[in-house]
């Protein structure tokens, strides 16, 4: 993994999302304890190094089960396994949004896609 000093690290920034719905605007129950599952992509403008950040999605609640990957995406935003190293960590989710850690082990800014799986 690479170190980031702490100068030269860059806070990545949002750029777009989607937010999917049920196809006829309703979400039926999954089963057992599981009433609804949501998932949803971001995509984020270059950065590396550590940083905790938001996201803002009205379906998560502080008893959520949310669930983050992270990777790095090309010029077209497609996901690809490149070089750097991507940790996700210290997901803690509130009413209307989950703040997590992203570590982009990585010594220059690159862009990133986080996709984000809600159980409620």
């Amino acid at each position: 993994m690479t170190t980031v000093k702490a100068g030269d690290a860059v806070a990545p920034q949002l750029v777009r999302s989607t937010q999917e719905e049920a196809q006829d605007g309703r979400v039926e129950a999954v089963g057992g304890n599981v009433g609804e599952v949501w998932r949803a992509a971001w995509w984020w403008g270059p950065g590396n190094g550590t940083w905790n950040l938001p996201i803002d999605w009205s379906v998560i609640n502080p008893n959520s089960t949310v669930i983050i990957t992270a990777s790095e995406v090309d010029g077209n935003g497609v996901r690809f396994v490149g070089s750097a190293a991507f940790d996700v960590s210290s997901i803690a989710p509130r009413n209307g949004q989950v703040i997590f850690k992203i570590n982009i082990g990585w010594g220059s800014a690159i862009p990133m896609r986080t996709d984000v799986l809600v159980i409620n």
